[in-house]
Order: structure tokens, then sequence, then C-alpha cells
């Protein structure tokens, strides 16, 4: 699986894991202020801000398998340094599977630079992460899973917005191509 990816996109996947578990501490707090009182998983609803960074990492290495390495290598940085989530071995799954459904949307779309192919990967992994969680982890009713995956979109939605400007910023600029 790694055969097609040069070290400079492995690296660059391994730092926007990276930022991806750093931002979770700071902006996790905040979000769990409103989600807590409502009984819901505070990553459902911050999550854009966490998948944006899978999103981008997609967008500028532009291979398959990007989003796959991407939630193994932060599902493996949680394991080892135990920030930001403690659902243990199933980090794996919980990581590694929205990078699956990112990845998977990706493919679906023609145009992958777009803001709506960024909005659809970001909104879609989010989700998957949010269902994995609240039913694996939390086992939730299906009223409350159905309002969880409502916030998910929204806020994968926004992180996906989010994405396409930085993207669009780092082309303006041409730090990447």
């Amino acid at each position: 699986m790694l055969k097609g990816f040069s070290v400079k996109d492995l690296i660059l996947i391994a730092a926007l894991a990276a930022l991806g578990i750093a931002i979770k501490p700071l902006v996790g707090p905040f979000f769990k202020l409103i989600s807590r009182p409502m009984g819901i998983p505070g990553g459902s609803f911050a999550g854009g801000f966490y998948m944006m960074w899978l999103v981008l990492a997609i967008v500028i290495v532009q291979k398959p398998f990007t989003g796959i390495i991407f939630g193994i290598i932060q599902a493996f940085g949680i394991l080892i340094f135990g920030i930001a989530g403690n659902h243990g071995a199933l980090s794996l799954v919980s990581y590694t599977i929205p990078g699956l459904v990112a990845d998977l949307v990706y493919l679906i779309f023609a145009k992958r630079n777009h803001m709506v192919s960024q909005i659809f990967m970001c909104a879609y992994a989010n989700g998957a992460g949010a269902l994995i969680s609240v039913y694996v982890m939390f086992r939730h009713p299906p009223l409350i899973m159905l309002i969880v995956l409502a916030m998910a979109l929204v806020s994968g939605t926004v992180g996906g917005v989010i994405s396409y400007g930085i993207h669009k910023s780092l082309k303006e600029t041409r730090i990447i191509q």
C-alpha cells in the first residue's frame, strides 16, 4: 500500500495527522461545553475541525489510500501518546474508518479539489466516525444516533469549507502545486 508514496507524501500525511491530534485538546473542551449537557459525544460536534486535516492530506497528496494511512497514523499516535482519546484499541477502527470513507468519496468525484468534493469527504468521514462512536462505544438509541449524525454532517460541512479555504490558500501562495 505504501509503494506509491514518496517520503515527502508520508511526511506530509504524518504532519497533518499530528495537527489533527494536536487540535483536539484545543478545540474539544469548547465543543464539550455544548454537547455534554445534551448527552452527545463532543467529537461528533467538533469532528469537522478534526477531519479537515484528513481531507487536506487527501487533496494535497492525491493518491489512493491516503485517508487510510492518515487514520492509521492518527490511531497509533493516540495509542502511543494517549492524547485526545480513551477508546484504546478501538481507536484503530474509529480513526481508520473515516479515512477509508474519505478515500472512497474522493474516488467518486471527478473534480476532487473543489469545495463540494471536500465538503462531502469531510462530512461523510465525520459522519462515519460519529456513528462508530455512538453505536460501538456509547450504545446510544437510534434517535440519538440520528441527532449525532446530523450534527456530525453539519460539522463536517463546515470542516470541508475550511479545508477548501486552506487548500486554496496553499495553492495560491504556491506552497503546494
